[in-house]
């Protein structure tokens, strides 16, 4: 479990840090959103890491950096868009929900 968790968390970490990098260069959005978001995903990243590893505070980095990335799409969305778009936060929320529920089952 912890493998397939840090696999799809070391997925979702890279996708991020790209979007964050590629926010950075578009300008639609704040800046300070932008690197937030870079720093999010390397969060998640270190996180997968450090699941592989057993390290204790994987699992609270981990949620932290999920954490983070939600309530910056949510204020990216309504920066971008003016409104948030409730399909998205869901797919985002199952995908979160379920990249800590591995983590979290495979540390016990």
């Amino acid at each position: 479990m912890v493998v397939i968790a840090s696999i799809l968390a070391g997925l979702y970490g890279a996708l991020t840090v790209f979007a964050g990098i590629s926010q950075t260069k578009g300008k639609n959005i704040q800046y300070w959103a932008a690197i937030s978001m870079i720093i999010a995903g390397l969060t998640i990243i270190i996180s997968a890491v450090l699941l592989i590893v057993k390290v204790w505070l994987s699992s609270s980095l981990l949620i932290i950096g999920l954490v983070g990335i939600h309530l910056l799409a949510i204020n990216n969305g309504l920066k971008v868009h003016g409104k948030i778009n409730p399909t998205h936060h869901i797919a985002r929320l199952v995908l979160s929900v379920l990249i800590a529920g591995l983590a979290i089952w495979g540390t016990r």
